[in-house]
């Protein structure tokens, strides 16, 4: 009797084993089948939100945003629209108030899009405005060299390459926030400026440079002019 006991014990505890490893089994897979799930939403986002960045971004060139604290500021009004509350009122500058505009009229009505076809945006904040600075930036730097050419010789120094900068940009587009992006990958491609440079120094350095030189950049400009007519 005590030896079939036993027994059953023996059974019931084996059972009870094979039911947690069973159990642990199923929990795992389960998890593992939630993963690839999670990983097949990431990868669908990530592919709408460049297409439809990309295709966005053929329509309109919002280079006000290349401006670090305009895109922060921005990225704010992204998050408080995700949680639900009001965000500060971002009215400052000429290009805060661009932005701000420009949230209102076209962002809003652009994420609406995203979302109806599949984008959840809230958690993917950062991630949209990673992407689309990213590809703002390289399409305003195609813009640019089309534009303008390359005026810069990768053996010139950081103060001749301003010099060619301000005689070749209009002035009223010299401190632009897309033109600044512009100038600073241009001459951190021709080697004349670390990979690192803040864009923020860069207009910093610049308008330094400009008021240190203002009568010789003045003077050339109009040597400039007049070879023109001649």
């Amino acid at each position: 009797m005590l030896g079939t006991l036993k027994e059953r014990m023996t059974w019931q505890r084996q059972k009870w084993a094979e039911e947690t490893k069973e159990r642990i089994r199923e929990y795992a897979e389960f998890q593992r089948l939630e993963l690839l799930k999670e990983i097949e939403k990431e990868e669908k986002t990530n592919e709408i939100l460049h297409q439809e960045i990309d295709r966005y971004l053929k329509t309109a060139h919002p280079s006000f945003l290349l401006k670090p604290e305009v895109s922060r500021a921005l990225l704010n009004r992204l998050y408080a629209r995700s949680s639900g509350r009001s965000s500060m009122s971002i009215h400052i500058t000429r290009e805060m108030r661009k932005a701000s505009a420009f949230y209102n009229k076209e962002m809003v009505i652009f994420i609406k899009l995203l979302e109806r076809k599949g984008v959840t945006f809230e958690g993917n904040e950062e991630k949209f405005m990673t992407i689309f600075i990213n590809k703002l930036s390289e399409n305003n730097y195609r813009y640019c060299v089309e534009k303008y050419g390359d005026f810069v010789s990768e053996y010139e120094s950081l103060e001749d390459a301003m010099y060619h900068y301000l005689e070749t940009v209009e002035e009223n587009d010299k401190y632009e926030s897309g033109h600044v992006d512009f100038l600073t990958k241009h001459l951190i491609n021709k080697g004349i400026l670390p990979a690192v440079t803040v864009k923020s120094k860069m207009r910093r350095r610049l308008k330094e440079f400009e008021h240190l030189h203002a009568e010789d950049y003045k003077v050339r400009k109009m040597e400039k002019r007049l070879q023109e007519i001649s």
